[in-house]
């Protein structure tokens, strides 16, 4: 941390988070409305036929159109933000008293809303979200709980395993598996992949992007924090991974070239990265980036026999939601009707509607792919980002990344992030274990 001072968003999150202990602490559990006068209650008859969803997903223009299809007269206004910035435009509408009625969030950004005011329970009524657990994965569930438990302050729309996507042609041209099953066998032990990156490097192709990408496969399976707000990731499976890595960079088998970038879609058309690891919507992202290399690509999964946790997106509900009920029932629209391809439900019943469509993708040489994606999803754990995930994984990263450059032992780097994520959360920390400890029992259910 430099200086004494904290960041402004920093503040204002914390001033928050003490607001929510004083309110939830000092108060009784029930409390009585105060008695609705006759003007009042012809003003709340007359509720707005309109509702503002705010997404960072296209899709959701179609879920709008749908929604004011079966509801006549009923008009949703839907605004897009860029995935990088949609959290700090809703954060800030929360604060200003302006917030739309339906937000979608990304899950790595959760945390920043689990543990402040404004934000609805869907567990309470009018919408009574419980009814709809026995249809999501538990894990997945839990990422859309408030900080102390209490609440659902998110309904889980989607999630995505982490996937594998490669070359076929290049993996057959060079004498490597090319089968999706074959080639993720191959790929279980480190030494083959390490092997293969290697052989490959000597005709100017890669594997990986950067070097730090085989220990966030590991990391794909473990939360940052867990519910005690303590270092999650200091165990025997991140130091493999931090080792792979370290290898990684020794050897310079990384492309050292983002995806996202006009050099990053030079290199996968001109083949110089010939294997990928993003989320079931890789398929899609890449049709879009490269239409041309149409039936060269497949998927499987991660190296190591690993089951990774990408992303997924849920839709919470402002306090400040005008017309609460039409709000809740769009959000149950898009959550029932979510069936599209390369995209992996929250509400199990619909992930059935896309494998009996049993459809064949064109863009992966006619592989079966959501039957992948299904079953990645069913093997992996969902994990709930924490309040303090935002202000942890700085500090996380940048001392991640020395350790893999200045190839240090994985366990004395590990020390080292628990060691400082430990003193510079020591005043957040204490804060937000105070507020659990008045409002429930803390229960460690990610450790």
């Amino acid at each position: 941390m430099k200086g004494k001072g904290l960041p402004l968003r920093r503040l204002i999150v914390f001033a928050m988070m003490i607001i929510m202990i004083f309110s939830t602490t000092g108060c009784d559990e029930t409390t009585i409305p105060p008695q609705l006068q006759d003007d009042e209650r012809v003003v709340e008859s007359k509720q707005p036929s309109a509702i503002t969803v705010w997404c960072f997903e296209q899709q959701y223009v179609d879920y709008a159109k749908k929604f004011e299809i079966e509801h006549p007269g009923v008009k949703v206004n839907v605004k897009r933000f860029s995935y990088e910035d949609h959290v700090d435009a809703y954060l800030d509408a929360l604060e200003q008293g302006d917030a739309p009625d339906v937000m979608e969030v990304g899950h790595e950004f959760l945390g920043e809303f689990t543990g402040i005011q404004g934000l609805m329970d869907l567990n309470a009524a009018p919408f009574l979200a419980s009814t709809l657990k026995p249809d999501i994965s538990p894990d997945l569930w839990d990422t859309g709980l408030s900080f102390d438990n209490k609440r659902l302050i998110a309904l889980p729309i989607t999630t995505s395993p982490l996937v594998t996507f490669y070359r076929k042609d290049i993996m057959e041209r060079y004498g490597f598996p090319s089968d999706p099953e074959e080639l993720a066998i191959y790929m279980e032990d480190p030494n083959r992949w390490l092997a293969m990156a290697e052989k490959l490097k000597e005709h100017g192709i890669y594997l990986i992007q950067w070097d730090r990408e085989p220990m966030q496969w590991f990391e794909s399976m473990f939360p940052l924090l867990n519910s005690k707000l303590q270092f999650n990731r200091n165990n025997a499976m991140i130091a493999q991974g931090l080792l792979l890595s370290q290898r990684v960079n020794v050897q310079g088998l990384d492309a050292n070239v983002g995806l996202w970038t006009d050099a990053g879609n030079e290199a996968l058309r001109s083949g110089k990265l010939a294997m990928v690891y993003l989320g079931s919507w890789g398929e899609l992202q890449l049709e879009e980036w490269v239409p041309h290399m149409k039936g060269l690509w497949r998927a499987t999964r991660l190296p190591m026999k690993l089951y990774g946790y990408s992303t997924g997106a849920s839709l919470i509900m402002s306090e400040q939601a005008q017309n609460k009920e039409l709000a809740w029932s769009f959000m149950k629209s898009v959550f029932f009707g979510v069936t599209d391809d390369a995209t992996v439900a929250a509400y199990m019943p619909s992930r059935k509607v896309l494998l009996d469509k049993a459809r064949r993708s064109e863009f992966l040489g006619g592989q079966q792919s959501d039957r992948l994606y299904m079953e990645l999803a069913s093997k992996m754990k969902e994990f709930r980002p924490t309040p303090l995930d935002k202000l942890a994984v700085e500090w996380y990263r940048s001392t991640r990344q020395k350790g893999i450059e200045n190839n240090s032992p994985p366990g004395v780097i590990l020390n080292q992030i628990e060691k400082l994520i430990e003193q510079q959360l020591q005043q957040e920390r204490r804060v937000l274990l105070r507020y659990s400890r008045a409002t429930f029992r803390t229960l460690d259910l990610m450790s």
